[in-house]
């Protein structure tokens, strides 16, 4: 590599760095760890996890995650585990305790997660949320005392970096497909046997997706989209204006995988929603709901301007948030 290229990229890496740790106002770091762990409690809460108790130990794989666990778990743990996580999920929302319960949701859920796919493997529909969710695991909790208008690298990395997360998996995913089938997964006939082999999977029946089949361009067509959908992910959240069409374009195309194999990727979608969608609105807007957004922090033990009404904060939460590294900016 030519100097020139190198001190290029040395740059562009330096833009990018100061890009994520910019400061960021801590709401939007509830926002999105709160609306991350109802997908979490979501998951935990709609699937019966007891099942794993009762699979042979023939089907059991004892490969990576929770490879140390070689005996089957009794369905009163797979259960407690369970609780805990939705435990964990209740103290995110009200506010109590909200980076532990979200270490709780998150350990739980990946962990029964990972049983489910064979003792071991995580599937592919926990594994969006799953790594989205483990940036946020190093979040910290705002103080109770920060007003609205104060904003620090510590709560602008966290929501960054969920986003830098779901471009990378996306990216990573057309990445695969080019690096195993090349330009073959989108020109050839395979879009046309995936949809043959799973179409009985389909909830409206498979006569309608071998009819689609049987249309080499419509396949094709399908192929390209997902494909050029995944490796300009980064592109589409790299920009404020671009990240909710791409939320609708993931439902599009996560939604056609359901309805010509049954599939159900819905946890991808409600993810990306939850990362995408409070990071397109512009500075200074929330998402609707006090108790979402975190409204209380604009001003518990504040007086005057730290507010949003415009008066300064007290002496003594101005010495916290300075403690904190917080900017507050009227």
């Amino acid at each position: 590599m030519s100097g020139s290229a190198g001190s290029s990229l040395c740059r562009a890496a330096r833009v990018v760095d100061r890009a994520l740790v910019a400061p960021g106002p801590a709401y939007r770091l509830l926002e999105v760890r709160t609306l991350l762990a109802l997908v979490i409690g979501l998951r935990l809460a709609t699937r019966d996890w007891t099942v794993i108790a009762q699979r042979p130990a023939a089907l059991t794989d004892h490969g990576t995650i929770m490879g140390w666990l070689h005996l089957a778990p009794p369905a009163w743990l797979l259960v407690v585990v369970q609780c805990a996580g939705l435990l964990g999920v209740a103290l995110v929302v009200a506010r109590r305790s909200g980076r532990a319960g979200f270490v709780l949701a998150w350990c739980a859920y990946t962990a029964l997660a990972a049983l489910w796919g064979s003792s071991g493997k995580v599937l592919h529909p926990d594994v969006l949320t799953v790594t989205v969710g483990f940036v946020l695991l190093l979040a910290a909790d705002p103080p109770q005392a920060l007003p609205a208008t104060g904003r620090s690298p510590r709560w602008g990395w966290p929501p960054r970096a969920a986003l830098a997360a779901l471009a990378t998996v996306y990216f990573l995913t057309g990445a695969q497909k080019l690096r195993h089938s090349g330009t073959g997964w989108v020109f050839s006939d395979n879009m046309s046997w995936v949809l043959r082999q799973g179409g009985s999977g389909s909830p409206f029946g498979e006569a309608w997706v071998h009819a689609v089949a049987d249309q080499p361009w419509l396949t094709q067509a399908l192929a390209g989209g997902a494909l050029a959908l995944e490796l300009t992910a980064p592109v589409w959240l790299a920009l404020r204006v671009t990240r909710i069409p791409f939320v609708l374009a993931v439902a599009a195309m996560h939604g056609s995988i359901w309805a010509f194999l049954g599939l159900d990727y819905s946890a991808w979608v409600l993810t990306a929603a939850a990362v995408a969608v409070p990071m397109a609105l512009r500075p200074g807007r929330r998402l609707p709901g006090r108790w979402l957004s975190g409204a209380g922090l604009s001003g518990a033990g504040l007086s005057g301007a730290g507010r949003e009404d415009g008066a300064r904060p007290a002496a003594g939460a101005v010495v916290e948030m300075r403690r904190s590294g917080v900017t507050v900016r009227p």
